[in-house]
């Protein structure tokens, strides 16, 4: 069953482990320099975040329903917009993908991340 302090975890991007020390060296959502920089390991409990070579490319299919929830409102109103032309509505969804992009990649991390490894306190 999935409890309010896991899902807090998850999009505080904490520690799946411990639910304390930070999965990305960068807290800041919107720095981009080095935003999806992570340690190796979990500053308080040590756990390592990447448990074998590869495994982040699951977070991509637990992204990608975020994109979908976020580019999806753009869908609709291009087809049923009454602002003249879809490419305005392209556009919209195009900056809306570009802002929220960081947040796509690392929210992503963190489900992944907290499907994989068990709570422990």
């Amino acid at each position: 069953m999935i409890e309010y302090a896991q899902i807090k975890s998850v999009i505080q991007c904490t520690c799946p482990k411990c639910r304390k020390g930070e999965m990305f060296e960068n807290p800041g959502l919107f720095k981009y320099s080095k935003i999806f920089r992570m340690p190796e390991r979990c500053r308080i409990c040590g756990q390592k975040f990447e448990i074998e070579p590869g495994f982040w490319y699951g977070s991509l299919w637990m992204s990608y329903p975020l994109v979908v929830a976020v580019e999806l409102p753009f869908l609709f109103m291009a087809l049923y917009s009454t602002l003249g032309s879809p490419w305005v509505s392209f556009g919209l969804m195009l900056i809306a993908f570009i802002i929220c992009w960081p947040l796509f990649i690392r929210l992503g991390r963190s489900i992944w991340a907290h499907v994989w490894i068990k709570f422990n306190p």
